[in-house]
């Protein structure tokens, strides 16, 4: 007997067993023998890949029996239909079965097309190229090939593995496909309006702000977000920054509520510009794992700084604007205006600008993160610029409307 030839396109359409399943097939075969035919199409084998396998390695006795069929598609389409008789396919592995068979039938029906040939309703099942016809042949709903179609062209291998198995489902991923795409969308549209908004140029500079400090003119607002003392302490560079506030000016840094970096704060020379007050920025929108030994932090402090000859705050009309404790939900990924893990809420950074400057005004952020405070003061008519070491964050501000300046 001719050993039957292992077509490796045609392997890959038998959706592999379980363990549990090859276990049980290897103890039916030795106790048994191989009860059921291999089937071949001209000598390759298009039933039976699990038998021969195991067949071939034990040294256990098999025959073949041979199907004619028209061409390569042909036996392409009886593996597929074939394997749908089994009782294990997950409903992704069935569909995805079903969209290996949608250009064969589509072929076949432009055949019939070119040739002039008028189907019979009961004739035509089965043969369109519609996701109802796959989904009939496949025994699963036309929802299923829809979105296994979506799925097929969008996920990752690893998920397309893990809904092979059963051990995700169809719909779980795909909405999380969706999820995705309405993030996409939402994030084009904040982007966009953000950009429309703008009446000034949001300069950002990619660097360092001790040097790019040396080529800025003197700062009437520096309102920033330096890394947390998690990431080094940087009170020097603040102070560096501080120095270059005009006497009329005013600051404001943002800072963790870890008392180490607070007190690091408390203790950073400020160059003559008083620490008027410690505000407050109270969020209640992001969930965290609750600590053993401390309290959630929900807040973070705010460090406002005035020249000796700074004007009076800019009233804002809404008095709670100028509470010390602002509360403001964080951006929220969800809603697509969240760019970076530690990004400000753009409202409470608007607020901060107008009541501490005025159009025309220079606003400066060393850290600039992903441009959140540069792009809030251009959009208020403020000259403003800043500087962002992180190649990732800096494509982030221009992806957003900042003008990159080398």
């Amino acid at each position: 007997m001719t050993k039957p030839i292992i077509d490796s396109e045609f392997h890959a359409l038998i959706p592999p067993l379980s363990d549990d399943e090859r276990i049980q097939l290897e103890a039916n075969i030795k106790a048994e023998g191989c009860r059921d035919a291999l089937v071949t199409w001209k000598g390759i084998l298009v039933d039976g890949h699990n038998r021969f396998e195991i067949c071939e390695r034990l040294k256990i006795p098999y025959t073949t029996t041979a199907i004619e069929l028209k061409d390569r598609a042909a036996a392409t389409e009886w593996i597929i239909r074939n394997q749908f008789g089994r009782r294990n396919l997950s409903a992704y592995q069935r569909a995805e079965l079903a969209l290996r068979l949608e250009p064969i039938i589509a072929a076949r029906a432009k055949e019939r097309m070119m040739a002039g040939k008028r189907l019979a309703p009961s004739q035509i099942s089965g043969q369109g190229k519609t996701d109802k016809n796959l989904a009939s042949i496949a025994g699963v709903s036309h929802d299923t090939i829809h979105k296994a179609k979506i799925i097929a062209a969008r996920a990752n291998d690893e998920t397309k593995a893990r809904l092979r198995t059963g051990d995700t489902s169809i719909n779980a991923e795909y909405n999380k496909i969706a999820q995705d795409d309405n993030l996409k969308i939402r994030r084009e549209r904040f982007v966009s309006e953000t950009k429309a908004a703008l009446s000034e140029r949001p300069v950002i500079v990619n660097g360092d702000c001790l040097e790019i400090l040396k080529t800025i003119p003197p700062i009437d607002l520096l309102l920033t977000d330096p890394p947390y003392f998690t990431d080094g302490d940087f009170t020097a560079h603040i102070s560096e920054c501080l120095a270059r506030v005009k006497p009329t000016g005013q600051a404001y840094v943002f800072a963790s509520a870890d008392p180490a970096e607070i007190a690091a704060y408390l203790g950073m020379d400020t160059h003559g510009l008083k620490l008027e007050q410690i505000l407050i920025w109270n969020y209640n929108n992001t969930g965290q794992r609750q600590p053993n030994k401390r309290y959630t932090s929900n807040y973070q402090i705010i460090f406002y700084y005035r020249g000796q000859d700074a004007p009076a705050i800019n009233k804002p009309s809404d008095g709670t604007y100028q509470y010390a404790c602002q509360t403001v939900n964080a951006p929220d990924g969800r809603i697509g205006d969240r760019f970076h893990e530690w990004q400000k809420p753009i409202a409470l950074i608007e607020r901060l600008i107008r009541n501490s400057s005025k159009p025309g005004d220079f606003v400066f952020d060393p850290f600039a993160g992903t441009g959140t405070t540069i792009l809030a003061a251009a959009k208020l008519g403020r000259k403003t610029s800043g500087c962002e070491i992180n190649k990732d964050n800096l494509k982030i501000c221009i992806d957003r409307g900042c003008v990159y300046e080398p």
